[in-house]
C-alpha cells in the first residue's frame, strides 16, 4: 500500500482545484515501480466519478456515492503497485440530446420535467412531441423499448460540457494524476454520452446505433485495449446505469470468450444505484449483477485479494 501525503479522506465530499503542484512533487519522488514492469497488466475502468453525480450539490447525485469514492481510492493505493492502466470515463452531455426536456413538448406545448417516461404510445398519442429530428426520435424510442427492452426517461441537465459537474471529483483526480506520474502510466480518459441523437450509459456503445456520427457504433478499439490485460476491475456511478449497461457491453461483445469475461473484476462497494421516484433501480440491477456472475465474471469487495 501507498500512503500519499496530500490524500486526506475527508476532501471526497469537497468541491477545490486539484493541487496537482504538489501531487506533482509528491510523484516524482515516489519509490515505485514504473507500469510498464508490470508481469501481470491489469486495468482500471473508473467509471463516471463526476461531481453531478458524486457531489450533494451535484444535478444528479447518487446517494452513497461519497463512499463509493472513499472504497475506490483505498482499493488504488492498496494496488498501486499492482494497476497498470487507468481509464476515467467522462460522461459528458450538451443542451439539446434526446433525453432532455429541450428536445420534447407534451400537448400542452410544455418541456417535461425530469424524470418523465416517454413510450412509443406517448409519442403516438400525442402525449409529448419531439421538436428536434422528429422522424429519428419515433424510431429511436421503437428501438430502445424493442432492443434495449427500456423506455425513454427523461433525466435532468447533468455533467455538461465546460462545467464543473462534468470534472472527476477532485481527491480522486489527484489520486489519478499521482498514478499517472509516479508510474509513468497516462492516465486515459473516455468520453462518451456526446451524441446528440442517443443514450449512451455504456462507454462502447450508445442505446441505439447512431450511423451518421462517427462514434456512434461499438468501440471495438477500446474493448480491445481492455482485452490485452490480464485484469479489468470496473467501479464507478451510477451502478444501475452507466456501471451496469458498460459490464452489458463487455459481457455481449467477449460473449463467446469465457477467458475475458473470467478477467473482469466489479467492486460492488465502489457503486451504487440511482434513487428514482418510482422505479427501484437497485432491484433491477442487482438482477443483472447475479446473472453477470452466472456468466463469469468477478462480483467481489474492494478488500477482496483479487490482485
Amino acid at each position: 500500500m501507498i500512503n500519499p501525503k496530500f490524500y486526506d479522506d475527508k476532501k471526497i465530499g469537497e468541491i477545490y482545484l486539484p493541487r496537482l503542484q504538489a501531487v506533482k512533487e509528491e510523484a516524482v519522488q515516489a519509490d515505485v515501480k514504473p507500469s510498464t514492469q508490470d508481469k501481470t497488466k491489469v486495468a482500471a475502468l473508473l467509471i463516471d466519478f463526476q461531481i453531478d453525480f458524486c457531489n450533494k450539490l451535484g444535478s444528479l447525485y447518487v446517494p452513497n456515492a461519497e463512499n463509493d469514492i472513499a472504497n475506490s481510492i483505498s482499493f488504488i493505493l492498496n494496488n498501486f503497485e499492482r494497476i497498470t492502466s487507468v481509464y476515467p470515463t467522462l460522461d459528458t452531455h450538451i443542451a439539446y440530446q434526446i433525453f432532455y426536456g429541450l428536445w420534447w413538448l407534451d400537448d400542452k406545448d410544455n418541456y417535461p420535467p425530469p424524470f418523465t417516461i416517454i413510450t412509443t404510445k406517448d409519442v403516438e398519442a400525442g402525449k409529448y412531441k419531439p421538436v428536434v429530428n422528429p422522424v429519428w426520435s419515433l424510431d429511436y424510442i421503437r428501438n430502445l423499448e424493442t432492443n434495449a427492452n427500456k423506455p425513454l426517461c427523461i433525466w435532468p441537465e447533468h455533467t455538461m460540457l465546460g462545467t464543473p459537474g462534468h470534472a472527476i471529483v477532485p481527491a480522486l483526480y489527484e489520486i489519478c494524476y499521482f498514478h499517472a506520474v509516479s508510474r509513468k502510466s497516462q492516465t486515459s480518459f473516455q468520453v462518451k454520452g456526446d451524441i446528440p441523437d442517443s443514450e449512451m450509459y455504456g462507454v462502447f456503445s450508445p442505446e441505439v446505433k447512431v450511423p451518421k456520427n462517427p462514434r456512434g457504433g461499438i468501440n471495438t478499439a477500446f474493448l480491445q485495449i481492455l482485452d490485452k490485460h490480464d485484469k479489468i476491475v470496473i467501479m464507478g456511478e451510477a451502478k444501475s446505469h452507466c456501471v451496469l449497461e458498460s459490464i452489458r457491453q463487455l459481457v455481449d461483445f467477449f460473449a463467446d470468450q469465457s477467458e475475458t469475461l473470467a478477467k473482469i473484476y466489479v467492486l460492488e462497494d465502489c457503486m451504487s444505484s440511482v434513487k428514482h421516484p418510482t422505479i427501484d433501480f437497485e432491484a433491477i440491477a442487482q438482477k443483472e449483477f447475479d446473472d453477470f456472475r452466472k456468466k463469469g465474471l468477478n462480483i467481489v469487495k474492494s478488500t477482496d485479494q483479487i490482485l
